[in-house]
């Protein structure tokens, strides 16, 4: 150990701390990856949602119903719920605020946004696009 001039203790806890970081980074991307995996399976459930007019993108870049019928409810809970851990996991990752990374992701929801589906502006109106 002494090419490194550090202790045997010291060796041992930094691989410690080594080996707990990389089952972090690894347990973040595995968590990343099946949230991808989520949205992925809700997405034609959602995007048929939104041609029929039931849900639209709100200010904030969440999904939000149009009116009260309310069909699939646990589905846009679930996208939403997904949709703020990411935009949580790259507020925090850019040492932003949380409401920062939702308006940029409202904005670029709004320029992907289909002919027809509904997007709520920040005074609580929809509107086609």
């Amino acid at each position: 150990m002494s090419y490194f001039n550090i202790s045997k203790n010291n060796f041992i806890i930094i691989c410690g701390f080594l080996l707990v970081f990389i089952n972090f980074v690894s347990i973040k991307n595995c968590m990343a990856d099946e949230i991808k995996e989520r949205m992925k399976q809700r997405l034609p459930t959602i995007v048929e949602m939104k041609q029929k007019g039931i849900i639209g993108e709100n200010s904030r870049g969440y999904l939000e119903f149009v009116s009260s019928n309310k069909v699939n409810q646990d589905i846009v809970e679930s996208e939403n719920r997904d949709r703020k851990e990411v935009y949580s996991a790259i507020a925090k990752e850019q040492g932003v605020p949380i409401e920062k990374v939702e308006q940029l992701r409202a904005s670029q929801i709004v320029q992907k946004a289909v002919s027809g589906e509904f997007l709520k502006k920040e005074d609580g109106s929809w509107y086609k696009k």
